[in-house]
């Protein structure tokens, strides 16, 4: 039998190189979660689509995932809602919106 040497083993736990970061991948839904929140209290129902369907077309089916949007998407609305917070315009809550689904895309693409 061969013994696994402490670097072979920290290599294997590691996994594969260039795999995706888990911790990326959250933080990813969960900020899309975030201007999610804030899409519904403004009323962009159209970024809020376009925002659901990135994590669809994104994101793997996993519970997980799904959760930490809504969780976010709630959180930020409610804290929308509490503090009154404005809206923003439009065009630059788009763009932002658009920047946030590329980091999404990013945080799940394999090298």
């Amino acid at each position: 039998m061969r013994h696994v040497t402490p670097l072979l083993l920290i290599a294997l736990l590691a996994g594969p190189a260039g795999a995706a970061d888990p911790i990326a991948q959250y933080d990813a839904v969960k900020a899309l979660g975030t201007l999610n929140g804030l899409a519904l209290h403004c009323k962009y129902l159209d970024q809020v689509r376009r925002m659901k369907a990135a994590v669809v077309d994104n994101a793997p089916k996993e519970r997980s995932f799904g959760l930490a949007f809504d969780e976010s998407t709630d959180a930020a609305f409610r804290i929308a809602i509490d503090q009154r917070q404005a809206c923003p315009g439009p065009a630059g809550f788009g763009a932002e919106v658009g920047g946030a689904i590329e980091a999404l895309r990013q945080a799940f693409t394999q090298p």
